[in-house]
């Protein structure tokens, strides 16, 4: 561990609070003001530091190495806009539950608001989604204001840790910035730990669950947004399938035997009341399938209770009666099932299931060359515990109506369900993973977050499969937009772009298909290593007009 770090004893303090505190990620956007933090990071030897220059892409990149551990990452900026730039990932943190430390370095309080360049109001910058913003001193000669620093340094990790999601400190430093000293002989900051509580139900209550879940006829349990695999949850959820209908999207990661998880196939052609359920019990969040918001916003269940350990449940089915305050782990863990559950309810989403996969299969049979087409050749194809990351917006929907393979990972922004960040976040996730990542994205995203390949850390497990049908094409898909009059400038975006410039810039391999067979064909070249360390880019050219045709004959086809 090198000792001669910044000069600045605040900025040794919080490295080596982080270091103790289990952070090993940190990533840098080059700037002056934050040279401490630059200094401190690079020479502690702890840490692996990546040089991001775009704040934007280094701030998803940070989120996409999080995402994948549960352990926060550090993201790093100069003073000024550079901070505004880290905004929409750390709402995208926020909504989607990764812990993520934002260090904002900034000028002294006194020269805020008068005429100093690359200073603007930095605190409370992200309020509205951060965990919690801290806005440290800058004198840490002063004994108070030391001992105060380094208190707040380490509640923020620990916030972030045990809350998962992105808090953010303010560091303001005065100049000059490039100093360095020697720390071999001076004691380490005292640093302080949150022993982590885990909530949990009293016996009378969980008792009160179990008799209420084995005595309902019509369970139904709604998976949403969970990052990472959980096994021990899968095998929690796949054991009440007996009883229970489960219905599961891709982002939850929960798979297995009798889960369902094409949902918005299934809320097709049904009997919405036959089907509600009587108790709705969701975990994880953030839910795609607007099919299944509306249904059972229009036929509510009796009860919908939330189990997880957030404070606030999000009552996006206004139906919610009870929020379970634990992990949805230890609740399944206690839930009681009956010995002979009643099989009626879940028999009848089955029967259902299976004559909606029929006709999905008899519709892929004969479907023409399309965006459809190109996912249900592209998703058989991926290499086997591929890390798959879902572009916002067609193509997280496409994939949900495709069968999940429960060797993959599902990963997508879907806390704000913003385009932007979706390749920057699929790099971090395929720097730290080190397994086969492959992102699947729109061609307007693709082009949106291009500076996510400059840097010099880009990895060789890394695929981006661009689905390029000339603009927008979920503005095609839903109902408005065709009806304005302005559908292809202003809300298709309709271009004639290509990938092919992005990768001659950056030297990443391209490739391209334009109809089903060269896909077949290219796709094993695609994924053969590659003699060079860089990601490759194969970019799919899909006819943009009758995109949306083909996708409502699939609905159509389903009646």
């Amino acid at each position: 561990m090198n000792h001669i770090l910044s000069d600045k004893p605040g900025v040794r303090n919080l490295v080596e609070i982080c270091a103790a505190k289990g952070i090993r990620y940190v990533i840098i956007s080059p700037g002056s003001r934050n040279a401490p933090l630059n200094i401190s990071f690079n020479e502690h030897g702890a840490f692996t530091c990546l040089s991001i220059p775009d704040e934007r892409c280094a701030a998803f990149v940070a989120m996409g190495i999080a995402q994948q551990t549960g352990i926060p990452a550090i993201v790093t900026c100069t003073s000024g806009s550079a901070a505004l730039n880290f905004a929409p990932a750390i709402s995208e943190a926020f909504y989607q539950k990764i812990p993520m430390i934002v260090l904002t370095a900034d000028r002294p309080d006194e020269w805020i608001n008068q005429g100093e360049g690359q200073s603007i109001n930095q605190r409370n910058i992200y309020h509205n989604y951060i965990l919690k913003d801290y806005h440290l001193h800058l004198d840490t000669q002063d004994q108070d204001n030391n001992w105060s620093n380094n208190r707040m340094i380490c509640e923020a990790i620990d916030i972030s840790a045990s809350q998962q999601g992105p808090v953010h400190i303010n560091m303001p430093f005065r100049e000059p910035l490039y100093g360095k000293r020697d720390y071999t002989n001076v004691s380490l900051p005292k640093i302080h730990q949150l022993q982590k509580t885990e909530f949990s139900l009293d016996s009378f209550t969980m008792e009160k669950c179990s008799q209420q879940f084995n005595s309902t006829a019509k369970v139904m349990i709604l998976c949403g947004l969970i990052p990472r695999k959980n096994t021990e949850l899968q095998q929690y959820i796949e054991s009440l399938s007996s009883k229970a209908v489960v219905l599961s999207e891709t982002t939850s990661n929960i798979q297995g035997k009798g889960i369902h998880h094409h949902i918005d196939a299934l809320l097709t052609q049904y009997d919405k009341e036959a089907f509600k359920p009587d108790l709705l019990i969701t975990i994880g969040h953030s839910f795609i399938s607007k099919k299944i918001k509306l249904w059972l916003r229009e036929f509510g269940p009796d009860d919908h209770w939330h189990i997880s350990e957030d404070e606030q449940a999000q009552d996006v089915f206004q139906a919610l009666t009870k929020h379970l305050r634990l992990s949805p782990n230890d609740f399944f863990r206690q839930l009681s099932l009956a010995d002979n559950p009643d099989k009626t309810y879940p028999q009848l989403w089955k029967n259902h299931a299976v004559r909606v996969s029929r006709k999905h299969h008899q519709f892929m049979d004969s479907c023409p060359w399309s965006d459809f087409k190109a996912f249900s050749i592209i998703l058989p194809h991926l290499p086997q515990y591929t890390n798959l990351h879902m572009g916002n917006s067609s193509p997280v929907r496409y994939i949900q109506l495709f069968p999940v393979r429960e060797d993959i990972l599902y990963n997508g922004n879907r806390g704000v369900s913003g385009i932007d960040g979706s390749t920057s976040t699929a790099m971090g996730a395929a720097y730290l993973s080190g397994q086969p990542t492959t992102l699947i994205s729109g061609d307007i995203a693709f082009f949106y977050d291009s500076n996510a390949f400059w840097n010099h850390h880009l990895t060789g497990n890394l695929r981006i499969i661009v689905i390029n049908n000339q603009g927008g094409g979920i503005f095609r898909l839903i109902a408005g937009p065709p009806s304005t009059g302005q559908l292809e400038e202003f809300f298709e975006t309709k271009h004639d772009f290509k990938a092919k410039g992005i990768c001659d810039t950056f030297h990443i391999p391209y490739y391209f298909a334009e109809n089903s067979e060269e896909l077949e064909a290219i796709l094993p070249q695609f994924y053969a290593p590659q003699n060079n360390d860089r990601p490759a880019v194969l970019e799919i050219f899909t006819p943009r007009e009758i995109n949306d045709s083909v996708f409502r004959d699939y609905y159509h086809n389903l009646k």
